[in-house]
């Protein structure tokens, strides 16, 4: 990308795995959190780096970033989390430049969640630009790309039906919930464990879809899960209450964002069905409890199962989705090719600024009756016209780095 003046590097990568190569088992093992990376973004900054981005889902863990070849950024995401390359390669993702910004563009509009047409992720993405800028690593390439991404997300949103019966992991976990339902001969106790992002979704989701009345929340910092419980009229008790809730619930859901289970087997003594919804990665429901008789247990994996007639509706829309898709790629390949030649054009324009100068003297001398302020003006008239010109016909040309070589020969402008 050194030609195009947005980076010391000569290529922009995706490095990630996804739900697409990987299990659930495998995406736990190479998820990232904030301090995880937060390291990776140091060591990436000292290795000379000069442009990141982590995004950490459910489905994905990916990297955006600027290097001469992969295998840096390839060994940071192994070393932090904490598994080996060969492990990496059974399952990689890697994409390059035009490859790389187009799947960006993808994942944003939902064309590439588990999911089809699931517009949650555009939000995780605005969030994992805004980390990286807290970090310092943005620059103005990915900073542009990303308001892209966020753009063509918006257009096909509103010019296709892709997100019609649009769903996410949250409306697939309520679909969940009212099949179950269905088979009780009243209603559930339900117990919401985690008020974030997709935990306030969810929450949302199970008050407008299903008419429960007895939805208990809890989340670590009691704070967040009241204010809540008072936004949407349930209830929420404090993370003390834990066990209690688990045990007397027949419906609950997960969506923390723990690195170990937060749902154990010694939580429950009262025997009972339940069904258990784990909309967490790494998952937060203990592993023992798929043995324990009377539970069903619904991973995110399973949640993400749509009816094959909404499946279908979406997939008829991607073409359109992707028409939108080249398009914004060109838009932005055309703002990449004004970025190549502008340093050319400033370089063209200060040495013709300087010769103006000379020549106007030099006229001035011979005709002092001249307006200096008019002359200065006509030149600069001028020197627009010959510089729109040359923008112009660089930003047109079929040959950009041959017209600017030839540009730096006439003007004798050095190579930057």
């Amino acid at each position: 990308m050194k030609d195009f003046q947005v980076s010391r590097y000569s290529n922009f990568f995706l490095v990630g795995i996804n739900h697409k190569s990987a299990d659930v088992e495998t995406r736990e093992k190479f998820s990232l959190n904030e301090e995880q990376s937060s390291h990776l973004m140091y060591d990436y900054k000292k290795l000379g780096g000069d442009g990141i981005m982590v995004l950490s889902t459910c489905n994905r863990t990916e990297i955006y970033a600027f290097g001469n070849c992969p295998r840096e950024i390839v060994g940071l995401f192994c070393k932090y989390t904490e598994n080996s390359i060969d492990l990496y390669y059974q399952h990689q993702n890697i994409k390059q430049n035009r490859d790389a910004i187009e799947h960006l563009y993808r994942v944003g509009s939902g064309l590439e969640s588990k999911i089809l047409g699931d517009f949650e992720i555009i939000g995780q993405v605005k969030k994992s630009f805004s980390f990286a800028k807290e970090q310092g690593l943005q620059n103005t390439f990915i900073e542009r790309l990303v308001n892209s991404a966020i753009q063509t997300s918006k257009k096909i949103k509103n010019q296709t039906e892709l997100s019609t019966g649009a769903s996410s992991v949250a409306f697939a976990a309520v679909q969940q919930v009212k099949k179950q339902i269905k088979t009780l001969d009243q209603k559930p106790k339900v117990v919401l464990v985690g008020t974030g992002k997709i935990g306030t979704t969810t929450c949302e989701n199970l008050v407008n879809q299903t008419g429960l009345e007895d939805i208990i929340l809890i989340n670590r910092t009691e704070v967040k899960a009241e204010r809540l419980a008072t936004r949407f009229g349930v209830k929420h008790v404090d993370y003390g209450q834990l066990k209690e809730s688990l045990d007397a619930a027949d419906i609950i859901l997960v969506a923390t964002g723990a690195s170990q289970p937060t749902v154990l087997n010694e939580h429950f003594r009262n025997q009972k069905d339940r069904l258990i919804l784990d909309l967490s990665v790494p998952r937060n429901v203990d592993p023992e409890l798929r043995n324990q008789s009377g539970f069903t247990i619904v991973d995110v994996d399973q949640l993400s199962i749509l009816t094959e007639e909404s499946v279908e509706k979406r997939r008829n829309q991607i073409p359109a989705a992707e028409l939108i898709i080249e398009e914004m790629t060109e838009e932005f390949y055309t703002w990449l090719e004004s970025r190549k030649v502008a340093p050319t054009l400033q370089a063209v324009r200060q040495k013709m600024e300087t010769w103006k100068g000379k020549e106007i003297q030099s006229i001035l001398k011979k005709y002092p009756e001249l307006n200096a302020e008019h002359a200065d003006l006509l030149a600069n008239q001028i020197l627009n016209k010959i510089t729109g010109q040359f923008a112009r016909q660089l930003k047109s040309g079929s040959n950009v780095n041959n017209d600017l070589r030839t540009i730096h020969h006439i003007f004798e402008i050095k190579e930057t």
